[in-house]
């Protein structure tokens, strides 16, 4: 059922994003926006440009540097829900999304299964907007990605961006590659 009142989202703590993340220039800010019809309408998190334009997870002319995203957020509340980093073919940056995993309120996870992938995976995990779930940010060698909606796991190495709050939960980007063979099989 679509809820007509935007979702709240987790305010973001700018000081716990991790440096190397700051210092790639691959930052957007996102919206909520309204999509679908009558039966389909949802919220979705809409990539925009410090301008107010929409930016692109595959177009690095609609992406900023991190001090200029943060400051467009800071100094306009109303007009951006938060901020978000692009994923991209440039490193061995990867971005796994845990979804409907994670009870904030109780600081805990609700999701064995995914509990399991988020601390058998090394790199930095944060609380997503919502407070429901969880993003890590890690380094693996990947050529595309991997999507397993019946379990709530997203897998990205390029052309997505994620949500960033800063709401950490653990670790840090490590600087060696990880084997995710173990969440995402490879392929054959």
């Amino acid at each position: 059922m679509f809820m007509n009142t935007k979702p709240q989202t987790l305010p973001v703590q700018f000081d716990n994003i991790p440096m190397e993340l700051k210092m790639t220039p691959r930052w957007v800010l996102w919206r909520y926006v309204e999509i679908g019809d009558e039966t389909t309408k949802r919220w979705s998190k809409l990539p925009t440009q410090p301008s107010g334009q929409s930016a692109s997870s595959t177009n690095p002319n609609t992406w900023s540097d991190f001090l200029t995203v943060q400051n467009a957020y800071i100094s306009q509340p109303n007009r951006f829900d938060g901020v978000g980093f692009v994923f991209s073919d440039q490193d061995n940056l990867v971005g796994i999304d845990l979804d409907d995993c994670y009870d904030y309120q109780t600081n805990s996870f609700t999701d064995a299964a995914l509990q399991h992938i988020a601390t058998s995976t090394t790199g930095y995990m944060e609380i997503s907007p919502s407070g429901t779930g969880v993003k890590i940010f890690t380094r693996a060698t990947m050529h595309s990605a991997h999507v397993d909606h019946s379990i709530g796991l997203e897998v990205y190495p390029a052309s997505r961006y994620f949500t960033v709050t800063g709401n950490i939960l653990s670790g840090r980007i490590p600087e060696a590659v990880q084997d995710l063979n173990s969440i995402v099989p490879p392929r054959t």
